[in-house]
């Protein structure tokens, strides 16, 4: 009856071993102010946050996160200051905008028009106070939990108990 039980403990545990995916892990690689960018009479392009973190640090604009809090991966925001042309702060200057990392208001990818926004363009966001900090996506592979491995080495002392077991009856 205890192999039995056994072997039930062990395919319940082997059934229930998993892997598990680690949190996103975050690496600060560098920072910019939004005026740093080109000047806005010679039709520059509209960057997105993670667009501009791209072209000033390389790589692929998905795996960076941007934030406006700092250099700490703890407080990432996922967000990114922006200058909109034509202002967006009833004239007041400097002036600058949060926005969602992924996302810009353009003229056909251009930074050209009332309204059209970037990340990276010296319009009317100027000066330290609109600072990006680029965070880089590191891989993480998927590692099994020492918990995940424990059950699966319970399960297969299980069916090895039980495979005993068999074999000890059968030649009885």
């Amino acid at each position: 009856m205890k192999i039995k039980n056994l072997v039930i403990a062990g395919l319940i545990a082997f059934g229930l071993s998993s892997v598990a995916v680690a949190a996103p892990t975050y690496i600060y690689v560098g920072q910019w102010q939004v005026d740093q960018g080109p000047s806005w009479g010679e039709s520059p392009v509209a960057y997105t946050g993670q667009q501009a973190a791209a072209l000033l640090f390389g790589g692929s604009a998905s795996n960076y996160a941007i934030s406006t809090l700092g250099a700490s991966a703890l407080n990432i925001d996922f967000m990114t200051w922006v200058s909109t042309y034509g202002g967006a702060c009833n004239d007041v200057f400097p002036c600058g905008t949060k926005i969602v990392q992924s996302i810009v208001m353009s003229s056909g990818g251009q930074y050209l028009n009332v309204g059209d926004q970037s990340a990276y363009v010296r319009d009317w966001a100027v000066g330290s106070q609109y600072t990006n900090y680029a965070f880089s996506l590191q891989d993480n592979a998927e590692v099994p939990e020492p918990a995940s491995l424990a059950l699966l080495a319970l399960g297969v002392v299980g069916l090895l108990a039980s495979r005993r077991k068999l074999t000890s009856n059968k030649t009885a």
